[in-house]
Parts: structure tokens; sequence; C-alpha cells
């Protein structure tokens, strides 16, 4: 692999406030399905899977959930961001900065995955990448605009994009140059604004002067889970995850 990686990011800070009856008090990441495993741990032994033994995890909403995996995985470093209720996803990024010292795959912990997806990642000639998929119809989907080949625009609202190349499914893969751009620009953005996203906000600002690609796999099997319909939709994707892998 080309791709100088030892870190991973996963950013668990926030509260789910959408699925606030059916977690029962715990974190996302903490959800299980069919294995009554944490989906978190699947994203960790993924990632250790491909040869990633730096996992940093952002905290804030019942951190110590997280934390306690530290004692099951030696690999895992954790951050809280301490204003996990008033700000976005950038800002629990931006707490990462005194541990992020590579490039790393950065992902969410509301997701499932076929652990291809860190595989075909690390294994593009794109430096900086999202990964993405076809059409879901999943709902709360994240649309990426391209031109040519690079990134140029990402919103909910594929109303105000062009030429719209796939839905970003919360995984990606950044060198260390072009997160410290990341740093900069949100830093400017948080004078006036913390909430802002690491994906449609600061990704956008940088990729205007530095080249973000993206690697499309159209029958990745894959879901976030963020309310109840999304969860039901997870389960059953799970099934055909572990049903490929058995």
């Amino acid at each position: 692999m080309g791709f100088n990686n030892t870190q991973a990011v996963i950013l668990a800070a926030g509260m789910g406030v959408r699925l606030k009856e059916l977690n029962r008090g715990i974190p996302k990441g903490f959800i299980s399905l069919a294995d009554n495993t944490p989906i978190i741990e699947h994203s960790i032994e993924a990632l250790l899977a491909c040869g990633i033994n730096d996992i940093i995890i952002v905290t804030g909403f019942m951190d110590k959930h997280y934390e306690n995996l530290r004692s099951k995985y030696p690999q895992i470093n954790t951050v809280r961001n301490e204003k996990f209720s008033e700000t976005g996803t950038m800002y629990s990024l931006w707490c990462a900065r005194k541990l992020i010292n590579t490039d790393f795959i950065l992902l969410e912990s509301d997701l499932i995955f076929e652990s291809r997806a860190i595989r075909a990642l690390l294994e593009s000639p794109i430096k900086n990448s999202l990964l993405i998929t076809g059409k879901t119809e999943a709902g709360d989907e994240v649309y990426v605009e391209a031109d040519g080949d690079f990134v140029k625009q990402i919103s909910k609202d594929r109303k105000v994009l062009g030429s719209i190349v796939g839905e970003f499914i919360g995984v990606s893969r950044l060198s260390y140059d072009f997160y410290l751009k990341l740093i900069q620009a949100a830093e400017e953005s948080f004078e006036s604004d913390l909430k802002i996203s690491y994906d449609m906000d600061c990704f956008v600002t940088v990729a205007d002067k530095t080249p973000l690609g993206f690697l499309k796999i159209e029958n990745l099997l894959w879901s976030e889970i963020d309310d109840a319909l999304q969860l039901k939709r997870a389960q059953k994707i799970w099934k055909k995850i572990k049903s490929q892998s058995s």
C-alpha cells in the first residue's frame, strides 16, 4: 500500500437524540445488531485487520463506554470533546489534533460496513478521498458533487448540487497535510460557528484549493444508524454482511 497509514480516527461524541427511545441511553456506537456486538467494535476490528493499530476515538456523550473499550483494545486512545452538546463534527475532529501525527482513516461511530471498505481506501492511489456509493434511499443522504475526479461540493440538499457522483458513507482517507488545512479552516470558522461539520463545511472549503478525490464502490453493503428506520435497515444489511463473510 502506498498510503502511509498507521492511524484512524472515529468520531463518537454525538448524543444520538433521534435514537434516544431505542438505544436505552447508550451511545450510538454501542448499538448492537444480530450478534450482540457493539457496532463500533466491528469498525475497530476492520481497522485492526488492515494493520491500523493506533485508533483515536473522540468521545463526548456517555464517554465511559468508550473508555471501557480500552481494556479490550489497547490500540485505542481517547480524547473527549467537552463541548459535545454544543458543537459539530469538525470540532470533534479538531479535539484530536494533539494525537493525530500522520495520514489516517476517518470514520463515524454509527456505521456498519463491509470490511473491504477500509481495504479499498487504503489501496486506492488517491491521496485524499471520500468513500462513496450509489443511490441508497436510506434517508438523511449526504450527496457528493464532483468536477471530474475531484469533489466540488457536499450537501444533504441535492437541489443545490450539479453533477452528483454518489453518496458519502462517512468513511474517508486523509493525509496529515490535508488535516492541517482542515484545522486552519475550522479555527477560522469557530469564531462564528462551533457547529460546523467536517464534511459539508470544512472538506468543501479545503477542497477548493487542495484536491479531494473520491472512491466509489457501487454495491457496497453499509448503513448509518441515525433513527428507527435506519436501524431496521441496518439490521437487514448486517445479516447480508455476515452471510457474505461466513
